[in-house]
């Protein structure tokens, strides 16, 4: 259960927002081989945001959760594709971009009246 939450304080309009999250899904699902069936993105606009100190440039914290584990190579390929797709549609700089990766074990996630440990 792939879950992405990106912070933003900026204004996106939601077509740009569809379109990164159809993207990004996409993306989670091919590189951790799960179903995109179980691929969730959250959009939190937050109220203010503040990188280096910066809270006038537009920046983005990612909070990357997954049911199991994270290796290094799958992370690393992420942090590159998230970060290009976010370059490109939203025009923030990569240096303005954390992603924080986190791994969950199957007895900490629920769904569907379970959770994914059976």
């Amino acid at each position: 259960m792939p879950l992405l939450k990106v912070h933003y304080a900026c204004e996106l309009k939601k077509e740009l927002l569809n379109s990164l999250s159809t993207l990004l899904s996409k993306s989670i699902a091919d590189v951790l081989g799960k179903s995109e069936d179980f691929v969730m993105i959250i959009f939190q606009k937050t109220e203010l945001q503040s990188f280096g100190n910066d809270a006038e440039g537009i920046n983005l914290y990612f909070e990357m959760k997954n049911v199991g584990v994270l290796p290094p190579d799958k992370t690393s390929l992420l942090t590159s594709i998230i970060t290009n797709l976010c370059q490109e549609l939203i025009e923030v700089k990569s240096n303005r971009i954390y992603i924080e990766f986190q791994e969950s074990e199957r007895h900490h996630w629920g769904w569907n009246g379970q959770t994914f440990s059976k």
